[in-house]
């Protein structure tokens, strides 16, 4: 062991995060070959932590376990063969939980560089949404598109629209918007409360739905299509599932993308769309599953690029709250408050 006690959070048993995390001190241990020591900053609270605190991972998941995948800080040490990487170095330690805790070790191969323009708090928040936007966009709709790119492979960019976003008050539905507002494309929004439209305020859409409308719930394919001008979408981003990410798939295009990557609803896309859609696309697509296959070139490459989106704007998160790691309990609790504005931060000092 190597260093003075600090403090982190703890996950002994799984259940509600507000329930089963708790606060210790620890000496940190030293870091070995290959391994960096990485003081933390600032790190995010995000559903991804929550459900893995839940037990959704389990059979994954060793206990006890300290939470967050995403956070900002500053490398103390480095252990022996370590190149690239020096003490003062702001990093995103990411691959694996532990953001949230004062001190990380993690192998050195997954502290990645922050922009040194970025405020910690923008870098605390510049993984996970932007870089699943980013890669969601850049794989399905338009492969040139950096948040900055002209022209588009989108059916009908020009005029009307080929792509809608579900859950698109959401800060990833949001952040996709943006950048497809900058690459020419006006998407067909779908949000699932009234309230939800308001937070699309100043974003370019074809139409925003809402799925709480009766008439447009039991009708979505052909209010989809519609809203689109009459011709079927291309891509469809989808974040809901169950039976709302179902009528989002019937309403594609022939040779159509479902890019589903959420499961606000808690249920899975109807069994029967394999057989009543063979002519789309329905794909998963999950953020850990890229990091951990990508190379680290090019990984490198598109978080810088997440990163510079962050910076100008166009992939930035709202923060509503940011607490001490002593206050992990009251951050949770504000992360499950409806009505909630922004992202909630943990600073690590």
């Amino acid at each position: 062991m190597g260093g003075t006690p600090v403090l982190r959070c703890v996950v002994r048993t799984f259940g509600p995060a507000v329930d089963v995390v708790t606060t210790e001190t620890y000496d940190p241990p030293r870091p070995g070959p290959g391994e960096v020591s990485v003081r933390m900053l600032m790190a995010s609270v995000n559903p991804s932590d929550l459900v893995t605190i839940s037990g959704a991972y389990a059979s994954r998941t060793t206990l006890p376990f300290v939470p967050g995948f995403e956070g900002v800080g500053v490398v103390e040490a480095t252990g022996p063969g370590v190149r690239g990487l020096a003490a003062g170095q702001r990093v995103l330690p990411i691959g694996s939980a532990g953001a949230w805790q004062q001190t990380k070790v993690a192998e050195a191969r997954w502290c990645l560089p922050v922009l040194p323009h970025l405020t910690d708090e923008q870098a605390a928040t510049s993984y996970i949404n932007p870089l699943t936007a980013l890669l969601m966009l850049r794989q399905y709709v338009d492969p040139g598109m950096d948040g900055g790119a002209t022209g588009t492979g989108v059916p009908g960019a020009a005029g009307a629209p080929g792509v809608v976003v579900n859950a698109a008050a959401s800060a990833i539905g949001r952040m996709a918007i943006r950048m497809l507002n900058r690459d020419g494309v006006e998407p067909v929004a779908v949000v699932r409360h009234p309230r939800s439209r308001e937070q699309l305020a100043g974003l370019r859409t074809a139409a925003v739905l809402c799925t709480s409308d009766a008439a447009v719930r039991e009708s979505l394919p052909a209010v989809v299509r519609e809203a689109a001008g009459g011709r079927p979408p291309a891509v469809v981003l989808d974040a809901v599932g169950g039976a709302e990410g179902g009528d989002l798939a019937r309403a594609l295009a022939p040779g159509g993308t479902l890019v589903h990557y959420g499961l606000l609803s808690g249920r899975p896309l109807p069994p029967s769309l394999a057989t009543e859609r063979p002519d789309v696309r329905i794909v998963l697509f999950r953020l850990r599953d890229w990091v951990h296959t990508a190379d680290p070139a090019r990984l490198t490459d598109a978080l810088a690029r997440a990163q510079r989106l962050v910076a100008d704007g166009t992939a930035a998160s709202a923060v509503a709250h940011v607490l001490p790691l002593t206050d992990v309990r009251e951050a949770l609790r504000r992360e499950a408050a409806p009505g909630r504005t922004g992202k909630i931060l943990l600073r690590a000092d």
